[in-house]
């Protein structure tokens, strides 16, 4: 591909101390550069505990597991996410209960969440979709009248914040993930963090084994995981999150650059923001949108793609509904999160796209619409 999804940035900062790591002999879970990464991490989030997780689908795993919720317990999720969340309530011994979203925002529907409560409900997780954090004080209100507990999957969103609550510092338990694509990057991992330090203790042991104090005796008092970390990757994830505000500002630069292109079409839906959102652009996702008419959406959407295939233009579609996966096949009807599927598109971001090439990639979308 000319243009690819994605190209990550390392810095000058991520090799000296990756070097720095593999130097010192410590490349293990072990090393220095681990809890410094957790803690500046916590720091950054305004959280009180961090511990790394070897990538965001057992980070997840951890958070619903740390919550010690009754097996058979309801967890509601939003439809529109990636496979891990669905998988993670499932492998923890717990029911999935899947909602919409929002058309605009597209991240939670604190409505349909609502309708989708039962006595058997006993926690949320939100997912903060491609960059924009979901309604903290909406979905605060509805876990504290019902006495839910939340896990916040921020695992496209670091940086992004809503009012004065940063990603990964909202619920119970919050996780990230540091794959190659996402705004920090450490190849492969993740994080938990929390403000709950029973919640931290219980992640610690799941991720560890189980054991006890005195590893020499291979005591493990429960069924748990190797989820840990390693020190090279944290030493990555140190330098990544010390040029996280350069990250965020050319993501949002790039983000500006296409919505110059897209905002006065009226096929084009663009990715929210306002002053009470703040939004990092995991991606620059863009909502095709012909008159909320799946059948007109879909043929434009399609053409769209035609013509970026032809100009080695590399893309996504929106995530596939959770409710329309093949070993889910569940036969309730979200309207919105079919559309965005229908309409949805993924573009180039990462912070080698220079304007020309954003212009390029834009004006390639947008000569379908005079075919």
């Amino acid at each position: 591909m000319k243009y690819p999804i994605n190209i990550p940035h390392l810095f000058k900062e991520d090799k000296k101390y990756a070097h720095e790591a593999i130097e010192s002999g410590w490349i293990s879970a072990q090393g220095p550069f681990v809890k410094k990464f957790e803690k500046r991490m916590a720091d950054y989030c305004g959280r009180k505990y961090a511990t790394t997780i070897s990538n965001g689908s057992c980070a997840l795993l951890t958070a619903v597991k740390s919550l010690k919720l009754p097996p058979k317990s309801e967890v509601i999720l939003p439809a529109t996410t990636f496979i891990s969340c669905y998988n993670a309530i499932v492998q923890a011994g717990l029911v999935p209960v899947i909602c919409d979203v929002d058309l605009h925002k597209w991240t939670i529907c604190p409505f349909d969440l609502q309708r989708k409560i039962t006595p058997k409900t006993k926690a949320i997780m939100v997912v903060d979709l491609y960059g924009l954090m979901v309604n903290t004080e909406k979905i605060q209100a509805i876990a504290k009248h019902h006495n839910l507990k939340i896990i916040e999957d921020a695992a496209e969103a670091h940086g992004a914040s809503h009012l004065d609550v940063k990603a990964g510092g909202f619920g119970d338990v919050s996780i990230f993930s540091f794959y190659s694509n996402k705004i920090i990057t450490t190849g492969e991992g993740g994080m938990l963090l929390t403000d709950d330090e029973d919640i931290f203790e219980e992640a610690l042991a799941i991720k560890n084994s189980y054991f006890d104090d005195d590893r020499r005796q291979y005591n493990n008092t429960n069924m748990g995981y190797n989820f840990r970390f390693n020190n090279v990757a944290a030493a990555l994830g140190v330098g990544q999150l010390e040029n996280i505000n350069y990250t965020i500002k050319r993501r949002k630069e790039i983000a500006h650059r296409y919505n110059f292109h897209f905002n006065s079409y009226p096929f084009f839906q663009t990715p929210f923001e306002d002053a009470h959102y703040k939004n990092v652009f995991w991606y620059y996702s863009l909502l095709i949108n012909d008159d909320l008419c799946f059948r007109k959406t879909r043929a434009l959407k399609n053409n769209i793609i035609k013509n970026l295939e032809l100009n080695k233009i590399d893309y996504r579609h929106f995530f596939k509904p959770l409710h329309k996966q093949p070993f889910i096949d569940s036969k309730i009807i979200l309207p919105v999160s079919e559309f965005l599927y229908a309409g949805g598109l993924n573009l180039p971001t990462y912070t080698q796209l220079k304007d020309k090439d954003i212009d390029f990639i834009s004006n390639v979308i947008k000569e379908v619409l005079y075919d």
